[in-house]
């Protein structure tokens, strides 16, 4: 008899800034989430639709507390990668900050970043504004 094991709660699902990332600048990106305390999912895989097919994309980062907002580094900001990602989170409506190794140069990054996250999430807004109708 096979058993099966619940999903794992959401807080037991995060991952910290000693978890093996990809590249030193996915560390650096998951270390400035935690120093901020923003809480996050490394490579959660999100249902996507890429012309007109169903697909998986898998953000670098995921920030649940940001209404999903998704984290991507990308090494270019001139590359097809890039374009792809932004094309692709703008088409589903996904709330997302892109991130080249030319921005990371930058010795303030970090406060960049988390004032762009800060700027994003309090402009989304859930709920349409009210119109007046007549």
């Amino acid at each position: 008899m096979r058993t099966v094991n619940a999903s794992p709660a959401l807080e037991d699902r995060l991952v910290g800034p000693d978890y093996p990332y990809e590249s030193k600048e996915e560390s650096s990106i998951a270390k400035m989430l935690k120093t901020y305390g923003i809480p996050f999912l490394y490579k959660q895989p999100t249902l996507v639709i890429e012309n007109g097919k169903r697909m998986i994309e898998y953000a670098d980062f995921f920030l649940p507390t940001y209404n999903g907002l998704a984290i991507d580094y990308i090494i270019e900001s001139n590359s097809a990668i890039f374009r792809r990602k932004k094309n692709v989170y703008q088409d589903n409506q996904i709330p997302a900050v892109l991130i080249s190794r030319k921005y990371m140069q930058r010795s303030d990054w970090q406060k960049k970043l988390f004032n762009r996250l800060q700027s994003i999430y309090r402009n989304r807004s859930v709920y349409r504004q009210p119109r007046r109708y007549g």
